[in-house]
């Protein structure tokens, strides 16, 4: 892209300067994988939305389901990749279009299950082709041996983070429903608790 960059390395003295060591946000390789999937992700959108009315985490959730006789919704919920409300809403909305149902187990009713009815697996069958050639076609630039090479690596990648996320190496936590509770790092003093660690 084209746009001009910062001068704020020439900053005059006594305001923040960038040191010339930090590295950009074009450096990091997880925005890179950002970039091509918000590139990527617009056409799946309108593939699904505009012409199957159905959105993209519907049809995950239901692409998922399609390789399980049944599952429960937390089952649904660790293959898909969402968290438990949302993939609740997901749900529901499928069910209510028919093309997910819920069953109780016969054994314990406490556990509901999840599968696919006929008319969502005519859907499936219906989508899956396309969604197979637009993912074809975006990654056409890369030859069999770089696919292969590059699924490996995200998969890696995927199990990586997986194992950050589960060591708690952030230990804070969201505040996106508590917007007015957030720490702002830049009015904190020196002698603030969080500035020892």
């Amino acid at each position: 892209m084209n746009i001009e960059k910062t001068t704020l390395l020439q900053a005059p003295n006594g305001e923040p300067k960038l040191p010339d060591h930090l590295p950009t946000l074009d450096d990091m390789m997880m925005f890179k994988l950002y970039r091509a999937w918000s590139a990527g992700n617009p056409i799946f959108t309108r593939l699904c939305e505009g012409r199957f009315n159905i959105t993209r985490r519907e049809w995950r959730v239901l692409a998922v389901a399609v390789q399980h006789d049944r599952l429960t919704s937390t089952q649904l919920a660790q293959a898909a990749g969402l968290d438990a409300s949302r993939m609740s809403r997901a749900i529901g909305t499928l069910c209510s279009k028919q093309l997910l149902v819920r069953c109780r187990d016969s054994d314990d009713a406490r556990t509901v299950h999840v599968s696919v009815t006929p008319q969502g697996l005519r859907l499936y069958i219906e989508i899956m082709p396309v969604v197979a050639s637009l993912n074809d076609g975006i990654f056409q630039d890369l030859d069999a041996n770089e696919l292969r090479t590059l699924g490996g690596m995200l998969d890696r990648v995927f199990r990586r983070a997986s194992q950050m996320m589960d060591d708690d190496l952030i230990k804070e936590r969201s505040h996106r429903s508590r917007p007015g509770k957030a720490r702002n790092p830049f009015t904190m003093t020196s002698q603030s608790p969080q500035n020892l660690e």
